[in-house]
């Protein structure tokens, strides 16, 4: 009886989300939703609240008595626990229907229940006009504030504008010898990133000026090496081996080194992030959580790299964690990017190295550990696709060719001319409208957890979405039919 209490609120869920807010008829959908809206902030599922959030509004503005009365009630219920959790964001939205109910002459069945609904809204719009009486006093305040002084100028940004100054005045043999003179400073004190920049802006007081050019690109990789202590070389001596000097040095010195306490996470399940790992000290446990178990991989050590979304558009499917205090250095992938303008080729030597050299998936296929939590089913077949933003409301339009199916998800194929572009799909929430028998469609809503490649030849990508709400076996097996 329960499950089946379970499976029919589900239902009214996915509805709900699809625009179907004539069930809130259902006072067990009603009655349950303002905790189920909790839940799903609680849960960082704070657009999916919102989407129930904008069907109860709708259903207050409806003709039918009942669903009218029902919708006053959750709503208000609604606002009063979002209040209690002091989540003022979502609640600003609420309080012009919070004025109609309070003014609304059927808002319950009983007197009783209307005036208890109408005390309660009229209780949140107190306690929101006295929040926003505090907040123009403090923005007063603050506005009364003297303004700060303004900041000193950098030193090396006053000393590279006189170099360029002197230029300007036709003087531009001597501003090339202190520009010179700059970046050998810069790169004599570690500094490679001014060094570079400064590097380049020599030919914009001499065009011709090769020789300084090149023997400032000497020394500047000269102090990079030498900046690299021996420990680091023997622990990353087999990426030397792979590299030149100038690879190496130019990945090196694109990461940023941080030390990890025992036990503190790097990285956890389910994050976005695109930095790879290299291990100077220490070790970390990579695991993975299936359902309420929670599986060891492996150990990795000094000289190991790892970085799951870093070469594909993905989220981590696995955790690293500190075993002992280590130290890691941490390459950001718009950094290698840059690189990568200056030397071709170093991305891809990078990926083929990490392919290499990482066990970690084939390890899960190993250890019969499959991360899909549901069956997948072939289907293919066309579909329409939108970008939507946290409203709901489209952002933009886009077909691709359905490829596989699940309760959790589904996946399909879209051409993307520019391999950086596919990124900027992970994360966004999308709204996939299929074709189904009988010119009848499904309307699903999810976010794209991962983004790899299919067909490099003709730059097909496979996109894989996580359904914002679960399908039911029977809504799954109509889709397939």
């Amino acid at each position: 009886m329960k499950e089946k209490k379970i499976t029919r609120l589900q239902e009214g869920l996915n509805q709900l989300l699809s625009g179907h807010y004539e069930f809130l008829c259902d006072t067990n959908i009603s009655r349950a939703l303002p905790g189920t809206i909790i839940r799903l902030i609680d849960n960082n599922k704070s657009r999916i609240a919102e989407k129930l959030v904008e069907q109860i509004i709708i259903g207050l503005h409806s003709e039918d008595p009942k669903l009218r009365k029902n919708s006053a009630g959750c709503l208000t219920e609604t606002a009063n626990l979002l209040a209690g959790a002091d989540n003022w964001g979502l609640l600003k939205k609420l309080l012009p229907p919070l004025r109609e109910i309070v003014r609304m002459k059927n808002a319950a069945d009983t007197p009783k229940l209307r005036g208890r609904i109408q005390a309660t809204a009229a209780n949140i719009l107190n306690l929101a006009a006295s929040r926003a009486a505090q907040e123009d006093e403090r923005s007063q305040a603050a506005a009364q504030k003297p303004a700060a002084p303004p900041a000193a100028k950098d030193p090396l940004a006053a000393r590279e504008e006189e170099i360029f100054q002197l230029a300007a005045r036709g003087e531009k043999d001597e501003a090339k010898k202190q520009l010179f003179d700059l970046i050998i400073s810069c790169a004599r004190k570690k500094d490679f990133t001014n060094a570079e920049r400064l590097r380049e802006r020599i030919y914009e007081i001499d065009p011709l000026a090769l020789m300084e050019i090149i023997q400032s690109g000497e020394i500047i990789e000269e102090e990079k090496s030498g900046a690299i202590s021996r420990t680091q070389l023997q622990v990353w001596s087999k990426l030397l081996n792979e590299f030149t000097s100038e690879e190496f040095n130019a990945i090196y010195h694109e990461m940023e080194e941080r030390t990890y306490k025992p036990e503190e996470v790097v990285v956890a399940q389910g994050d976005k992030n695109d930095k790879l790992f290299f291990i100077n000290q220490g070790s970390l446990k990579a695991t993975y959580k299936g359902g309420q178990k929670e599986f060891f991989l492996k150990n990795l050590h000094s000289g190991e790299i790892a970085g799951e979304c870093f070469f594909n558009a993905t989220i981590w499917t696995m955790t690293l964690t500190a075993l002992e205090l280590t130290r890691i250095s941490i390459l950001k992938r718009e950094d290698l990017m840059r690189q990568e303008e200056k030397i071709p080729g170093l991305e891809s030597k990078l990926r083929d190295f990490y392919n290499r050299t990482s066990d970690i998936h084939s390890l899960l296929d190993q250890k019969g550990m499959d991360r899909r939590n549901h069956e997948r089913y072939k289907l293919e077949r066309r579909i329409n696709l939108q970008i939507i933003d946290q409203a709901g409301k489209p952002i933009s339009s886009f077909r691709g060719e359905m490829f596989d199916i699940a309760q959790g998800g589904l996946s399909f194929i879209v051409r993307i001319s520019k391999k950086e572009n596919s990124r900027l799909l992970l994360g966004r929430n999308i709204k996939a409208t299929i074709p189904m028998s009988g010119a009848r469609e499904h309307i699903l809503t999810g976010t794209v957890i991962c983004v790899q490649s299919f067909n490099m030849l003709d730059s097909d990508f496979s996109v894989h979405i996580k359904f914002d709400v679960q399908l039911d076996r029977s809504t799954l097996h109509t889709i397939l039919e």
